[in-house]
Order: C-alpha cells, then sequence, then structure tokens
C-alpha cells in the first residue's frame, strides 16, 4: 500500500511562523511536523509515499531527500499552480496504481492507520473517510454516518448554524485507485467541496471511520503551541527522540548547562544548547538546537526555534521565537507573543502581550512594541458575523480598521471593477465610507458613491448600475451602543456569500493588499438611486387603489433619511402620515396602520388599526398575501411555521425552505430587486395596495389568517460544547423524522422542534411548533432541558 502526504499548504494562520517555513517543516520538540506523519505511516508498514509540494518545495525536499534516512522511499511531486487537495493527489497518478492512503503533512496524530485501512476493506469502499471529535468544528467538514459507516452527510466549513455534529474528516482518506477517475487532470478540485459530494450524491459506498488517538490540526499559533505541551504530557503515542535524565526532562546530545540553572519539567532541550548560570528554564519551554540562553534569562512556556540567543536577564512567558533570533539583554516579552526569524530585538525593549513581529525586524533598544509589526494580531472571532460586520464605533471599527477591510477586498477584485457605497445620516458612518473609497481607490477599484442610504436602496441601486458588488455602513440603534455594521453585497445584490466572506477574512488577517500607482480607481457620485428606486416600486403597486383609499398611517422611524426620503412616495400615493412613536397609539391617531421602520430599511413591524402588534409569523402570512400575484417563488426559513407553506401553496406561491440566515432566502429569486421580507418600504407598499385591494381594515384581515402556536428560547451554550450538543441531539432522534436545512429540526406527533446554535453567541436556539401554545411550550422546554444537559 502507498501514501501521499499533503505538504503543499502555506500555513497562512500559522505566521509569523510560515513566513520563510512551509508548514509541514514547522518544528515540534525540535523536529519538523512531517516527520512524524512519515514515522506513522512506516509504523503501519506503509514506506512508498508521494509528497506533494508548492509553496517553498526545496525546504522539504532537501530536509527529507529520498526518504532512505527515515526507513521509507519519497517520490515528490511539485504543483506549478495550485490543484486543491484531491487535484494535488491526482497530479500523483503515475505513482498511485493500488490502494493508497492521503494523509497531511501538517497535522499530528496518532491514530490507527491500520485498524482504519482494514474497516476500509471490510466495507468494500470506494472510500473511507477518518472522523474525529472536536470541540469547534467551523474550520473543518462534519461528516454523519448511518449505524454501517456509510457517510449520508458531508458539510464543509459550516457556520455554527449549520453545525449536525462534533464529528469532523480528519483529512486522511484511504482511497482504492478508481477515485482517480472522478477528478480531472490540471483543474483544481478539491475532495470535501467537489469529490466527496459527487459521490454522496451517486450514492457510491463513502465509509466514515472513527478513530480513537490523538490528532490535532496544526492551524494555529495556540494549537501549535498545545500540541508540543500534549507531546511534552504524553498524551500522543509517539517516541520523542531525546534522552528523558529526569521525568519528562528530554535532552538531546550534547546539551551544556551551567552552574545553578533552573530546570522544571516538562522541558525540552534540544542538541547543542547551552544554558548559561542561574538561567530559569521553566515548565513547557522547548529550546531549538544551538540556542544560547545567557545568565539570569528566565524562559517559561517558551518555544524557541534554533540557533537563538536570549540575552541576560531577558524574561518571556508564553512567547514563541523562531529561528536565528537575537535577544539582548533585560528584553521583557509579553503572553502570547511572537518572533519571526532572523529579528534583533536591542536591550530593554519590550514587546507586549500578543503582539508579532514578523522576519528580519529590528527593535530599538528601550523600545516598547504594543502593535505588531507590519502584520496586525489576529482577533479571536470571524469578522463576519449573521449580518455583516459589527464592532464599536471607533473603538473596533475604526477608519484603519475599514482601510484594511477595504484593501483585502480588493484584492479580490479585477482592477476596474465598479464598487457601490452608502452610509445612514451618521456623521461617522460617513466618514468611514470615505475611508472605505479612498482604500478602493488607491487599490485600483472605481467607486460609485450613493450618498445617504439604507441597505434596500444599496441592493437595489448596485443591479441597477451593474457594479460588481458594494458596501453599505450604518451605525445600528439604539445609537447610544455606539455599533457600526458594515455589509457587503454582492453583483446581485445579495449579501455576500460565506465563501467570499472567509475570503475577506483571509486576505484581511494575511494583508494581503494590491496598492497601484498605474491605476487608480476612479470616484463617481450618483444621487439618482433613490428616484429610480421609487420609480420601480411605484410600478409593483396598484397606485390608483391606494389613491382611493385615503390612507392615514403612524410612522416611526429614524428622523433624518425615512421622512425626507419616504414624503414624495407618500405624496404620490395620497397617503397621510404623522411620525411619532408607536406608543402614542394607533387608533388615537385615527390611523389605518401603524408602521416601525428599522434604521436600515429592512425590518418592519406592524400594528392593526386596533394597535395590536402583529407577530413574527402574522407579518410573513401578511407579506406573502400582499406578494401574491408579484412573486412567483419565495423563501420562507425552517424555522417558519407549516401554514404559512400552506398558505403560500394556495396563493400559487412557489416555496423554498431554506436556512434563517438573509442571503439564503433572498437567493431563492435572485433576479428580484424587491425582497419583501428584507425590504421595509417595498414590503409596507404591497401591504398597503393589498388592503385596498380587499378594502377591509387589517384588524378584520388578520382574524382570517392560519394561527400559529409558537415557541422560542434561547439556552447558554458554550461555545467548545455546541458540536457535542448537535451531535448527541442527533444520536437520540434517530429513527425520527428529521430536516437539516439549518440546524436540527425533529418532528414528532406533536409537532416539531428546530435547534439552532447561534452563529455570534454562547447560546443555542430552541424555536418549536405545536398544536396548542402549550404544547409548542412543553416541547421547547424539554429540549432546552436537554440541551443544558448534553453539556
Amino acid at each position: 500500500m502507498k501514501a501521499v502526504i499533503m505538504a503543499g499548504g502555506k500555513g497562512t494562520r500559522l505566521r509569523p511562523l510560515t513566513s520563510h517555513t512551509p508548514k509541514p517543516m514547522v518544528p515540534l520538540l525540535n523536529r519538523p511536523c512531517m516527520e512524524y506523519t512519515i514515522d506513522l505511516l512506516k509504523k503501519h508498514g506503509i514506506t512508498e509515499i508521494a509528497v506533494t509540494l508548492q509553496f517553498l518545495p526545496d525546504a522539504i525536499r532537501n530536509y527529507f531527500g529520498d526518504g532512505s534516512a527515515y526507513g521509507v522511499s519519497l517520490v515528490y511531486f511539485e504543483e506549478t499552480t495550485p490543484l486543491g487537495t484531491a487535484g494535488s493527489v491526482k497530479n500523483c497518478a503515475d505513482f498511485l496504481d493500488e490502494r493508497f492512503i492521503v494523509i497531511s503533512g501538517d497535522t499530528l496524530t496518532d491514530m490507527d492507520l491500520s485498524a482504519a485501512i482494514s474497516f476500509h476493506e471490510e466495507k468494500e469502499a470506494l472510500a473511507t473517510l477518518v472522523l474525529t471529535q472536536v470541540d469547534t468544528p467551523l474550520e473543518f467538514g462534519v461528516v454523519m454516518t448511518d449505524e454501517s459507516g456509510r457517510i449520508i452527510r458531508f458539510l464543509e466549513k459550516p457556520t455554527w448554524a449549520e453545525v449536525f455534529s462534533d464529528t469532523v474528516n480528519t483529512g486522511i482518506y484511504v482511497c482504492e485507485p478508481e477515485v482517480l477517475s472522478y477528478i480531472e487532470d490540471n483543474r483544481e478540485v478539491d475532495f470535501s467541496k467537489e469529490v466527496f459530494p459527487t459521490f454522496l450524491r451517486e450514492g457510491k459506498p463513502m465509509y466514515g471511520y472513527s478513530a480513537d488517538g490523538y490528532w490535532s490540526d496544526i492551524g494555529s499559533l495556540a494549537v501549535y503551541r498545545q500540541a508540543q505541551f500534549d507531546m511534552l504530557d504524553g498524551k500522543v503515542d509517539l517516541e520523542i527522540k531525546a534522552q528523558e535524565i529526569a521525568p519528562r526532562i528530554y535532552f538531546e546530545n550534547h546539551v551544556r548547562i551551567d552552574s545553578s540553572v533552573r530546570l522544571e519539567g516538562p522541558v525540552f532541550i534540544g542538541e547543542n544548547v547551552h544554558l548559561q548560570a542561574g538561567a530559569s528554564i521553566g515548565a513547557y519551554s522547548v529550546l531549538g538546537s544551538n540556542t544560547v540562553v545567557a545568565t539570569g534569562a528566565q524562559l517559561s512556556r517558551a518555544i524557541i526555534w534554533e540557533n537563538t540567543l536570549v540575552g541576560k536577564k531577558t524574561e518571556m512567558t508564553g512567547a514563541t521565537i523562531c529561528r536565528n533570533v537575537q535577544i539582548a539583554q533585560s528584553v521583557l516579552m509579553g503572553e502570547g507573543a511572537v518572533i519571526g526569524d532572523n529579528c534583533h530585538l536591542a536591550a530593554k525593549s519590550v514587546v507586549k502581550a500578543g503582539v508579532k513581529i514578523w522576519p528580519d525586524k529590528e527593535v530599538g533598544e528601550s523600545a516598547t512594541v504594543s502593535t505588531s509589526l507590519i502584520y496586525g494580531a489576529k482577533q479571536t472571532k470571524n469578522l463576519f458575523g449573521t449580518n455583516g460586520i459589527k464592532g464599536i464605533g471607533n473603538v473596533e471599527i475604526t477608519p484603519e480598521f475599514v482601510t484594511r477591510l477595504a484593501a483585502s477586498y480588493a484584492y479580490l477584485l479585477k482592477a476596474g471593477s465598479r464598487i457601490a457605497l452608502s452610509a445612514c445620516t451618521h456623521p461617522f458612518a460617513q466618514l468611514l465610507k470615505h475611508s472605505i473609497m479612498t482604500s478602493l481607490c488607491s487599490s485600483g477599484i472605481d467607486t460609485i458613491d450613493f450618498g445617504i442610504g439604507n441597505a434596500p436602496l444599496m441592493r437595489y441601486g448596485v443591479r441597477g448600475l451593474q457594479c460588481v458588488g458594494g458596501i453599505h455602513v450604518y451605525m445600528a440603534e439604539p445609537v447610544e451602543e455606539k455599533e457600526i455594521v458594515i455589509q457587503f453585497v454582492d453583483q446581485d445584490g445579495l449579501p455576500v456569500s460565506r465563501d467570499m466572506e472567509r475570503k475577506i477574512e483571509n486576505a484581511y488577517w494575511q494583508e494581503t493588499y494590491v496598492r497601484t500607482l498605474h491605476h487608480l480607481g476612479e470616484l463617481h457620485v450618483e444621487h439618482q438611486v433613490q428616484q429610480a428606486y421609487l420609480r420601480a416600486l411605484m410600478e409593483r403597486i396598484d397606485v390608483a387603489s391606494i389613491q382611493r383609499q385615503r390612507f392615514r398611517l403612524l410612522v416611526e422611524c429614524e428622523p433624518r433619511f425615512m421622512p425626507t426620503f419616504l414624503a414624495p412616495l407618500f405624496e404620490s400615493l395620497g397617503v397621510t402620515v404623522q411620525y411619532g412613536a408607536i406608543q402614542s397609539g394607533v387608533s388615537k391617531q385615527g390611523a389605518d396602520l401603524g408602521v416601525r421602520l428599522d434604521k436600515n430599511g429592512e425590518q418592519i413591524a406592524m400594528f392593526s388599526d386596533r394597535g395590536e402588534k402583529l407577530s413574527a409569523e402574522q407579518l410573513i402570512a401578511l407579506q406573502l398575501l400582499a406578494c401574491s400575484g408579484q412573486h412567483s417563488k419565495i423563501g420562507l426559513p425552517v424555522s417558519a411555521p407549516m401554514e404559512l407553506e400552506h398558505l403560500a401553496q394556495l396563493l400559487q406561491l412557489k416555496v423554498v425552505r431554506t436556512k434563517v440566515a438573509p442571503r439564503a432566502m433572498m437567493e431563492v429569486a435572485p433576479e428580484e430587486r424587491f425582497h419583501p421580507m428584507f425590504d421595509a418600504v417595498y414590503s409596507l407598499m404591497r401591504t398597503l395596495s393589498y388592503l385596498a385591494k380587499e378594502e377591509k381594515p387589517l384588524s378584520v384581515l388578520l382574524e382570517l389568517l392560519p394561527a400559529c402556536h409558537m415557541e422560542k428560547k434561547t439556552v447558554f451554550c458554550p461555545w467548545a460544547s455546541k458540536g457535542k450538543v448537535m451531535r448527541k441531539m442527533l444520536e437520540e432522534n434517530k429513527g425520527k423524522p428529521l430536516e437539516l436545512v439549518d440546524g436540527i429540526k425533529v418532528y414528532d406527533s406533536n409537532g416539531w422542534v428546530l435547534i439552532l446554535p447561534d452563529t455570534e453567541d454562547s447560546h443555542v436556539k430552541v424555536i418549536s411548533q405545536g398544536a396548542t401554545a402549550e404544547t409548542a411550550a412543553t416541547l421547547a422546554s424539554s429540549y432546552a432541558r436537554r440541551i443544558a444537559e448534553y453539556q
């Protein structure tokens, strides 16, 4: 049997460790990560190995050579252009003339490969994926199998709302040679995104083997450090190639220790290390070959690569130092600091906690480095949430931040692309818009400034002016919380896909920018979008019927933009409007309808002529009624009650059940310029048109709407427990009718329950529907208790 080691990764999330070093060559206890992979394959009798190369290929080829020094035979296959995980394996096709195993060169594992191969043979599988369980499955492929181990569902890099288990794909595959016939030559093809979904659709025998043992994807700086701590603690079944001179104190050859050196295990000391008198090496420190730690230096949980000098009386806790670094005396280094190759830190300098310094930098004497040099530190959460990027104005969302963000976005676009920009009336939102504009133009991107606007106007304008995308900035309500929201839309005016969000995030963290003087972007100003939107809106409503009704409305909205924007519309329709708080009373004002419009123009709340607030379900039902005849297809989230689906069918509206995310609902009909559930003004106008046609007050129509009994709960759940909770929920409900469109939807004789992990907070949402309000409440409470127990 043969193997393929995937060793082409750049390891961008590990920078600056991987700035000059390919990810498989990052050292774990003074040996390249890939060396442990070779040892594991050899342990299971696999010695004929292909190695796929792309980033800094010579570093790997020169170190391992033909593999004879490691008791194996290595054959290298280099990619000149990225081929993806499957494309890389196909590139080795001439070598792979028998069953083979695919494994990553940048993960650390002691899994029983022989057991996985035996399972594969027993099942007569075309491909077998080795599986494990993790606390946070977002960066992996989540997998579901049936009782026999056959894979029945696979989702690559899900959001929390999509997580249905904590069982994930490790990237270790046992494959028959026929797998190669499903991979096109010389094209970028990914196993998880293309090959495995094809196997699922075509019913090919694809199995998942749940393996015991240690597995760690060395994908972040924190995981890189933790893997070595785990090795020192004996949590990984592998050989530490050093002498254990005392319990969990490991020395390689020719270590020199002067008098009064303090060692606290577990520690690993590499070859030719010199510890000078009075040095203190604390627990979980790893020192690479030829390192010198001078007199009086104090290290704790420090990971240091080879050929580094640590000066006298220097102190570092929880720092990671790459190779060939010169650290002078009395330097102070904070928790989580990372220093790249070939850096020089002068005497008495201070590197604050979390700061990363890229290779070849110098820090002056007594200087304090409080922000990363060249590249910024990555935050602990994703940039994008459910509805864009959110943060406190001038604290988290600053002009500097949006300048970098816009440059990252520009990197993904072709030069000369047109991007639309708009912002709400708040001065800081307008200021951020201009920072974005400047950054885009300096990156060769043309910008079209819509001026003041909201999300529906942005979506409409992007389509109308054939832009490749748009960015809208607004200050959310209440303004006192100072939360800024940045929304990105694509060429169809839809919120950008999760795939595009990831690309923007990756470009941002890697600070991958394009700046040019040869082609600066042009700035255009376009103030006719509002008028074009209103003209198109008037074509979609029964103007004459509304004019005859002479409606009176009570409208609550932000006071500066909305009334001005709506004034010509209401005037042409003969609608009398009183602007004010809904609490003043719809019926007291003699209004036919009360309306609360959110600041960004997307969400609407409605109140009947009697002052009754419509429930979320009543509002959607009304929107369906109002849209009949204008829309042929509509997206309903899985959280919506069945009665709404039945209503839509009666109205001859085709319904597609979707995730609860706005994009998922909107992309059911991407050609639409108006999306009623995310365009408050359009929704209001269609409602007025419907009320005028029916010639009945809203309170009467509400009595005709189907009754729905819903219950919603929010259950606290730590991030690390969400995957486990979802897996246990699936296991408990095996045999029941399930939907996995978004979260887990469980049907039983009393109704249904949707279990939906929150994408932004440490919560799980529970939404239920029952035949009665009591049934719905009982269902929700029952599942909420189980979620708490599963933790």
